[in-house]
């Protein structure tokens, strides 16, 4: 009974420490560039929905903002912090993928004016029913946390790219490749060398393997590489402000994607069914590198991953067969 009371008043109290508004959790990275940061944790009622971090960049004319965060009231209390910083009008919204964490919120910043911009896969995204059953699972989730959000689609679409130019700073917009999701892009401030990456790097946790595509991801990770970044935003965890700790988060990202798809490779082509590979990925990736164990998640999520994984390698050994 005491060890129960124990645990009940350590979760109580860990609760309390969510905080009670995204402002909050409000950094100033670097000269007029600030981040808001969700917890490092899976959807709640008890964090909000407030899991993913969102970005803004108040420049001599306007602001701009990356991702709107998972729901329409995070996404009001993200007003509101810019409004604390800022009284400038804010323009335009790019979103770096249509994952409900990162997008949910747009209508609130539509609402304050923002011109909504993402890659067209979001119009593909908001048409597929599973994304409305998500929704409803959302929201039995969140319940009232959920009030006013809507699926709301973007104004301005991308295939590949385009150029925002406010003041006297220069956002490149782009996307290289399938990685986290069909439709992932990148934000690039050339003359400030900060890229905001979305969920293409993953810092402490696995990345998850099954909306986009393995392969591809890890062109999009040297690319990143190739541009050199001085900071690093993602889309989950810390700013990395470094060049030193981005490359390494990095090349851990190319290097756990790269010992899946060849470990599961290799076992295909000794005739492995998928059942077996699901079994015995973790084993088969810890004799690689031991460290895995101390990724959070790892034994949860990895053989989620290979499942996924799975196919694809399947799919692209048949090609080379034919």
């Amino acid at each position: 009974m005491k060890l129960l009371l124990a645990l009940l008043l350590f979760s109580l109290s860990f609760a309390s420490e969510y905080p009670k508004h995204v402002k909050e959790t409000l950094k100033k990275i670097k000269d007029n560039v600030y981040g808001v940061f969700g917890v490092y944790e899976q959807v709640s009622y008890e964090n909000r929905g407030f899991i993913s971090n969102a970005y803004f960049v108040v420049t001599e004319e306007a602001v701009v903002v990356i991702d709107a965060l998972t729901t329409y009231k995070l996404g009001k209390e993200l007003v509101e912090t810019i409004r604390s910083v800022t009284d400038k009008p804010i323009k335009f919204a790019v979103i770096t993928h249509y994952h409900t964490d990162h997008f949910y919120g747009v209508g609130a910043l539509k609402e304050a004016g923002a011109t909504i911009i993402a890659h067209e896969w979001a119009f593909d995204y908001v048409s597929q029913p599973s994304s409305w059953n998500f929704y409803e699972a959302r929201k039995k989730i969140l319940k009232e946390h959920m009030e006013g959000t809507e699926m709301v689609e973007p104004d301005i679409t991308i295939t590949q790219g385009l150029d925002i130019h406010s003041g006297r700073k220069k956002f490149v917009v782009r996307h290289y490749c399938k990685a986290h999701t069909p439709g992932d892009v990148v934000i690039w401030m050339p003359e400030d060398k900060v890229l905001f990456s979305g969920d293409i790097v993953f810092d402490g946790r696995l990345p998850f393997l099954g909306s986009g595509n393995s392969k591809t991801w890890l062109v999009c990770l040297k690319k990143i590489l190739e541009l050199d970044p001085d900071v690093l935003l993602p889309g989950h965890g810390k700013p990395m402000l470094t060049k030193e700790r981005i490359r390494d988060r990095v090349n851990w990202t190319y290097k756990y994607i790269s010992d899946l798809r060849n470990t599961i490779r290799k076992m295909i082509e000794e005739g492995r069914d998928i059942d077996y590979v699901r079994e015995h990925i973790n084993e088969a990736l810890l004799e690689i590198d031991p460290s895995y164990a101390q990724v959070p998640v790892f034994f949860d999520v990895n053989p989620v991953n290979a499942y996924y994984v799975y196919f694809e390698v399947e799919n692209e050994l048949l090609e080379e067969g034919e």
